[in-house]
């Protein structure tokens, strides 16, 4: 079992195309914290995930800023650290998933910086433990 995620981080290609658009770092809240622990605990597949302080640091060059509210498919790979229960060490864990993004906040206007983004229609395509 599977109490806790830290350090998460994704690579976003674009859904369409397959180009890179970059990897960013982000924040889980509590909600999509407890849906990304049950899909490795119980294999249960969320529907939606928020994802909070996104900060896209390794922008492809053909980087375009998504328009607010807008949805855009994606595919993409999770990369976070899962704290098993009984050793309590941190396992890493690749969540790969195809989606459809919506940034919800930019308040700053820094184009690589949103506040919020919503995945949903999410499909995961594998799930593994990194050794």
């Amino acid at each position: 079992m599977y109490t806790k995620i830290t350090n998460p981080s994704i690579v976003i290609f674009d859904g369409k195309t397959g180009e890179l658009i970059g990897t960013a770092t982000f924040k889980l809240t509590d909600e999509s914290e407890k849906k990304l622990l049950n899909l490795l605990n119980y294999n249960i597949q969320p529907p939606s995930l928020t994802l909070l302080d996104v900060d896209l640091y390794k922008p492809s060059p053909n980087y375009t800023p998504p328009i607010p509210y807008s949805p855009y498919a994606r595919n993409g790979t999770i990369y976070a650290l899962f704290t098993d229960e009984y050793t309590g060490n941190p396992v890493p864990v690749e969540i790969q998933l195809n989606y459809n993004a919506r940034a919800r906040g930019n308040t700053t206007g820094n184009l690589f910086h949103f506040e919020s983004v919503e995945f949903g229609d999410i499909d995961i395509q594998s799930v593994k433990i990194i050794y």
